[in-house]
């Protein structure tokens, strides 16, 4: 199956102030996202390696009431609890060429196919019906935009890149087997241990760690 890492997700519980405690922590302005009107959320973006991009998300105090859980957990209490005082990871989302045979395929249950948009740009995304995480973040989501189209192109370059996502799990030889049918990636390791996810970010001087 050919896939590619297309973004890695960090919750926050307010934008703003997430906002400010990541740009502290990378030493790095974030650029503007927008508004996902039918989640009731919104984002900041950062462009990491070619193709791949950073975003905080949080929901927004000023949507209107959906209809639809929001999406990565952030209507959970657990999420809630852990993104209270700073922006944490969340999960990562894997770029495929065709979602319907990528759902089919993948070896477990990333949700339903969705098609939304923000802006002008529009895309394919699985979502689980009741808006968690899969596996609390460490199987990833599905995403597919149209050909020659994604956000990373608008976005200007950083000094930071993904050193690593390091996914661990209890049973981390399902995990591996799941996720080396998805992907072959150097970027990507798996460990035991209780199910989260954390990303390994590096700026000129620094390796930076969002658990």
């Amino acid at each position: 199956m050919k896939a590619k890492i297309d973004h890695i997700v960090i919750g926050a519980d307010n934008l703003i102030s997430g906002t400010s405690i990541l740009e502290k922590k990378l030493n790095t302005k974030l650029l503007p996202g927008g508004e996902h009107k039918v989640m009731g959320t919104h984002n900041k973006l950062l462009k990491l390696q070619k193709e791949i991009y950073f975003e905080v998300i949080a929901n927004n105090p000023n949507a209107e009431p959906t209809n639809h859980p929001r999406w990565f957990s952030l209507d959970e209490l657990e999420t809630k609890e852990k993104i209270k005082n700073s922006a944490r990871s969340l999960c990562w989302i894997l770029a495929v060429d065709n979602i319907y045979d990528a759902v089919k395929n993948c070896g477990y249950n990333p949700g339903e196919i969705l098609e939304l948009s923000r802006g002008d740009l529009r895309w394919k995304v699985t979502v689980p019906t009741d808006g968690k995480l899969i596996e609390n973040g460490v199987l990833p989501f599905l995403i597919e935009w149209p050909k020659n189209i994604h956000p990373s192109h608008n976005l200007a370059n950083s000094s930071i890149s993904l050193n690593k996502i390091s996914l661990i799990h209890q049973e981390p030889e399902n995990i591996k087997h799941i996720v080396n049918n998805l992907i072959k990636s150097d970027l990507i390791s798996i460990s035991k241990g209780l199910p989260k996810v954390e990303f390994y970010l590096k700026n000129q001087n620094n390796e930076i760690v969002i658990d």
